[in-house]
């Protein structure tokens, strides 16, 4: 799917339904800069920081769809991620929520490194967890299962903590193109300030020193420490 085909396809989505039914949908987003944008526990950043912007689109239904863009630096390859995503939320009596969706990656001076993604998952007050499965990782020819889980915890009105755990494993006999053969884990812990519709925040990244990237991606160090801010409108 190319750049103007995505933008296309999420430009008609909320006009699909019969126009009561566009007065139900939410349209939500956020602007953001990034001291590295780290995929996973890889950086995709080359020492600079990276703009980042999210728009969502969610109906009374439970049905969603949304667009998170990125820059990104891979080696002397410089240009945008874009990921594509829909999607549907069912919320329980006991306060849970639970989903399921596909995207779809895009690289725009980076194609072979395109691909698509399903993933289900349960969210709760200040926990949520995803599992996402996709057939071609990262445009290359290995299955990959990737299963994460984030907590935000309120210390006060003006602290939060946040973590994050994630393990990716993929089916295929030997190391290739940056993908481990069995697994990779990746963590972070970090705390966010807001500060009305913005937020400022630190985190520690870490993820599982094997030696292997990314196809294509640089060599960074395995920890590192991630500053960010955001906008939320």
């Amino acid at each position: 799917m190319t750049l103007r085909a995505t933008l296309a396809l999420l430009a008609i989505l909320p006009v699909l339904p019969i126009r009561p039914a566009l007065a139900q949908t939410d349209i939500s987003g956020s602007v953001a800069l990034q001291s590295d944008y780290r995929y996973r526990g890889q950086s995709l950043g080359d020492d600079r920081p990276s703009p980042q912007l999210t728009l969502n689109l969610d109906h009374a239904s439970g049905w969603y769809a949304g667009l998170f863009a990125s820059g990104f630096s891979i080696g002397d390859v410089h240009g945008a991620k874009l990921q594509a995503y829909g999607g549907y939320a069912l919320r329980l009596r006991s306060g849970w929520s639970v989903e399921a969706g596909c995207s779809r990656s895009t690289y725009t001076q980076l194609h072979d490194n395109d691909f698509n993604e399903c993933y289900a998952g349960a969210s709760g007050e200040r926990v949520t967890a995803r599992l996402y499965y996709a057939p071609r990782y990262l445009g290359r020819m290995a299955r990959a299962w990737y299963g994460e889980a984030n907590l935000f915890y309120p210390v006060h009105p003006r602290f939060n903590l946040i973590a994050h755990a994630g393990l990716l494993r993929t089916q295929r006999g030997a190391d290739w193109a940056g993908m481990p053969a069995s697994s990779r884990y990746d963590l972070r812990l970090g705390a966010s300030i807001p500060f009305g519709n913005w937020t400022v925040q630190l985190a520690r990244e870490q993820t599982q020193d094997d030696t292997l990237r990314y196809n294509n991606y640089p060599v960074r160090s395995p920890r590192a420490w991630v500053l960010g801010a955001s906008y939320a409108f």
